[in-house]
């Protein structure tokens, strides 16, 4: 019993106890319920949190903050390559850049991250050498990596990592929004700048300008910025066209993602035939010194079945050429812009390839589709009253692959096609004398600049020696004609058949679908040769491709001419055959035919005469053009890439007969050329005085130059001398005076300008030139043409257009530093006779111009046939002799 009382008591006891044990321990934890903290927001939360945010997410994910915009930049991707190419997306005037233009090579960059910064580093420049070394030198490659490390282009703050640390957050905002001649939006050829003739001084209006749309995909992001400008134009840098103009400009920057190794073994460029290279220069212990390499650019073509293509069977590639279309273009194009694009297949299927080119309208259903995206190669419409189109494309600079190209066709090409097929072939096809070309020469005209510029973006340059390796005969001939075309190669410029005469029946008009040299330079340039493993043990192959063509002419590569002036006649733009001389005499004959029938043909359909009015001055630019192409032959040397062991040599003067006959020829045209302005025709159009007439003082005040002539003797003593040419011109030009018998008008402005040529060849102080003689002489303005080059304005539109331009007055009165701009240009210009990947420059040839004797001994010779002949003659002619012995004697007296 006392043992049951004392349980009860400490049971009594222990409650209590236990009781107030959990209310303690209750009280404990609340007490540390009471005293727990919220986390502090983290620096990534603090960035977004309630602002106003758009995020995208893909290969980098990007913020829209407030306006601003972040990177969350992935350190995985931290040294990876990538390309951030810059793309017109929309334009307050399209004179100044065109919707889907890349004015700028794409920047090949990578980030880096340095403590609490991320560097946006340039990995290759076009500007700057890439050098790399192949010696087993270790202390090279260490001297290497200390001399070539690679340039900061940028600086980002690091603002916060995200949640898992695997990315860091900076803003990148001011980059995307400013004015960063790397990514410049305006072109500088563009209609707005005279193409190229005028200067723009643009000033950025940071205020004005903000971070549009952004995307994000794997393998790319895509920021757009709306970039306001105010720009003041002004056109040979001496007076102001335009002030403060506003312009605002939409450009999409596209950041993508290169393979971690590129994936195309690049292929070692030769430069007997026509590619597009990129350069490096590379350290070997084989050679003394740095030796230079060059490859060619070109897509990624591999067969996507590698057995059966060895077995000869046709297949396709992994990864295909396409091709996006813009819907925008007008529907009578598309067919012949598709067409265009997919001939270059006829070409892949010789090496192998099926379906290798493809072609697609803008897709509507893919969301990923931007056609201002670099990741995808787009034909723009360009509607902007310009005659041109273009190829533009774009590389991987680690290999030379292509990996972006554009087509941009501008609205004015199909003007540009009008015209060429009017004052070219309406002489033979009663379809091209309209306003309005029919369907079918639309589309082959179309098809053909389409396929002219997608070669460009295929890696090929311009071959403006195909058309020199055809007989002048052929072209009247039906069959040859139908079998070759104008030209051997589409990247020619051999335009259309401006030889063939009215009777010639049948004889094909156009260009070639593709030439026998298209298909030659496709498969020298993307066959795939498996059994090779580096680019060097591919060359005994590609060099044997050569060598078994190299002899024939249709295969000959050459290089488009640049600059005033031409050397080499065999390679010329707008020409047709391998004689300038008769093929001029069949194209004047038909321009005659054509502007004897012009009013005919139009008066039913030209109502005001408008059209006739712009085919009356192509018709000028085409006999210009006849006179030129024969010109180019005084003083004219044929160029060519030479290998030991090659039939064609390095240069050859062309021979002396040839350059007679040329000279011959242009001065017969020069003195007859009245047809030009015929009456009938002029009379209803724009009234600017004699085109005759401004062509004849173009040509004649460039006759008397010797510098070509001194060259071409000095490389060959048997050539045509400047003395020979001066006697010649002085026999030819005199012909009249020396016969007795009276000079024609022409022939007084002829030697009129002859004359005061002379003089300031002598001394050009006394010889002052205007304005106009300064842009003939050296500026010849590119104005844009159709396939993706230039064609050089005739000398006598040039001098139109600055006669015209307002403040010419004011102009000449600052053309005193000509001379001594002309000094600077000649001084940095040189022959260069080795191997290269160029174009063909000018040559000014001051070391061997010494001629200013034989042009004082041409003057003093003048001088004594008009003292001999002043009395002598008509009214006119009496006066015209008393004037140029009043120039002559007065320079002499002076001097």
């Amino acid at each position: 019993m006392k043992i049951k009382v004392l349980v009860v008591l400490m049971a009594l006891v222990c409650v209590p106890l236990i009781t107030d044990a959990k209310k303690r321990e209750k009280k404990k934890k609340a007490g540390k319920t009471e005293n727990v903290q919220t986390p502090k927001e983290s620096a990534y939360d603090q960035l977004f949190k309630g602002k106003e945010c758009t995020t995208v997410k893909g290969m980098i994910t990007l913020h829209k903050v407030d306006g601003k915009l972040y990177f969350e930049f992935p350190l995985s991707l931290l040294g990876r390559d990538m390309l951030l190419g810059s793309t017109v997306s929309s334009i307050s005037d399209n004179s100044n850049a065109l919707v889907g233009q890349k004015n700028q090579t794409p920047l090949h960059v990578a980030f880096t991250m340095t403590d609490s910064m991320v560097y946006l580093r340039e990995v290759t420049n076009p500007s700057r050498a890439q050098i790399s070394s192949q010696s087993k030198d270790k202390h090279i490659e260490q001297a290497m990596e200390m001399g070539t490390r690679l340039p900061i282009m940028e600086g980002f703050a690091v603002k916060a990592y995200n949640a898992d640390s695997t990315a860091v957050v900076f803003e990148a905002t001011k980059f995307f929004v400013s004015d960063d001649s790397r990514m410049d939006p305006f072109d500088p050829y563009g209609k707005k700048v005279y193409y190229g003739q005028g200067t723009r001084r643009k000033r950025f209006q940071s205020e004005l300008s903000y971070v549009g749309d952004i995307k994000a995909f794997s393998d790319n992001v895509s920021i757009t910025s709306s970039l306001s400008y105010l720009q003041d134009i002004a056109l040979h840098g001496m007076f102001v066209l335009v002030i403060d103009e506003p312009v605002t400009v939409g450009v999409n920057r596209s950041l993508v993602l290169l393979p971690e190794e590129p994936r195309m073994r690049p292929r070692l460029a030769d430069p007997r035939i026509g590619y597009f290279v990129s350069g490096k220069e590379v350290i070997t212990d084989d050679l003394d010194g740095v030796k230079d390499v060059y490859y060619i650019n070109r897509w990624d073509l591999q067969p996507k079945d590698v057995e059966a293509y060895k077995r000869g069977e046709l297949v396709e590639p992994v990864k295909p050429i396409v091709y996006y279309v813009d819907d925008a273009f007008p529907n009578e194009w598309k067919t012949a812009i598709h067409a265009g694009i997919r001939l270059w297949n006829k070409a892949f299927e010789k090496i192998g390839f099926k379906n290798a080119v493809q072609s697609y309208d803008f897709p509507k259903d893919d969301p990923e589709f931007d056609p201002d995206n670099i990741k995808y190669s787009c034909v723009r419409y360009c509607p902007v009253g310009m005659a041109n189109a273009q190829g533009p494309s774009w590389v991987d600079p680690r290999n030379s692959e292509v990996v972006n190209a554009s087509v941009l066709i501008y609205h004015d090409v199909i003007k540009l096609i009008n015209n060429m097929r009017f004052v070219q072939t309406a002489q033979v096809d009663e379809r091209v004398r309209t306003t309005k070309l029919p369907e079918d020469v639309l589309f082959e005209s179309m098809r053909y600049i389409v396929a002219h510029e997608v070669g460009h973006t295929l890696g090929l340059m311009h071959n403006m020696a195909a058309s020199a390796s055809i007989p002048v005969e052929s072209y009247r001939d039906a069959e040859f004609m139908e079998k070759y075309g104008t030209t051997p190669s589409i990247m020619d410029y051999a335009r259309f058949n401006y030889i063939a005469q009215p009777e010639d029946k049948g004889v094909s008009l156009t260009p070639p679908e593709l030439g026998v040299y298209d298909y030659y330079a496709i498969e020298w340039g993307y066959k795939p040769l498996l059994d090779a493993r580096t680019p060097e043990e591919e060359l005994p192959v590609l060099r044997k491709m050569i060598s078994d063509k190299i002899g024939d002419p249709m295969f000959r590569y050459g290089k488009q001419q640049i600059g005033y002036g031409t050397f080499d006649p065999s390679s010329l733009t707008e020409d047709l055959s391998n004689d300038a001389v008769k093929a001029g005499e069949y194209g004047i004959k038909n321009l005659k035919y054509i502007l004897k029938n012009l009013n005919h043909w139009m008066d039913s359909q030209d109502k005001d005469y408008t059209y006739r009015d712009n085919i009356y001055r192509e018709i000028c630019n085409q006999y210009s053009q006849y006179i030129y192409t024969a010109l180019a032959n005084v003083g004219g040397f044929y160029i060519n890439e030479h290998f030991v062991g090659d039939p064609y040599k390095t240069y050859q003067v062309v021979p002396k007969e040839i350059q007679k006959r040329a000279l011959r020829f242009a001065i017969n045209e020069l003195k007859n050329m009245e047809w030009l302005d015929c009456p009938e025709v002029v009379k209803n159009l724009e009234f600017d005085g004699s085109n005759a007439r401004l062509l004849l003082k173009a040509f004649a005040s460039s006759l008397v130059s010797t510098k070509r002539l001194a060259l071409g003797v000095y490389r060959d003593p048997n050539g045509y001398s400047p003395q020979e040419y001066l006697d010649d011109l002085y026999n030819m030009i005199w012909a009249s005076t020396l016969c007795g018998k009276n000079p024609t008008e022409a022939e007084r402005i002829l030697q009129t300008e002859v004359v005061n040529s002379l003089i300031s060849g002598v001394n050009p102080a006394a010889g002052r030139k205007s304005m106009a003689d300064m842009v003939l002489a050296k500026s010849r303005p590119a104005f844009g043409c159709a396939c993706g080059g230039h064609q050089q304005l005739p000398d006598y539109q040039i001098r139109e257009i600055m006669e015209k331009l307002p403040m010419r007055k004011a102009i000449s009165m600052k053309a005193t530093n000509f001379d001594q701009f002309s000094n600077l240009v000649e001084r940095r210009q040189d022959l260069n006779d080795r191997l290269g990947y160029d174009f063909i420059q000018y040559v000014a040839n001051i070391s061997n111009d010494n001629n200013q004797h034989l042009l004082h001994q041409m003057i003093l010779k003048i001088q004594n046939l008009m003292k001999v002949n002043k009395n002598n003659g008509s009214y006119e002619t009496r006066g015209h002799y008393a004037y140029l012995l009043s120039q002559i004697e007065g320079f002499l007296k002076n001097k």
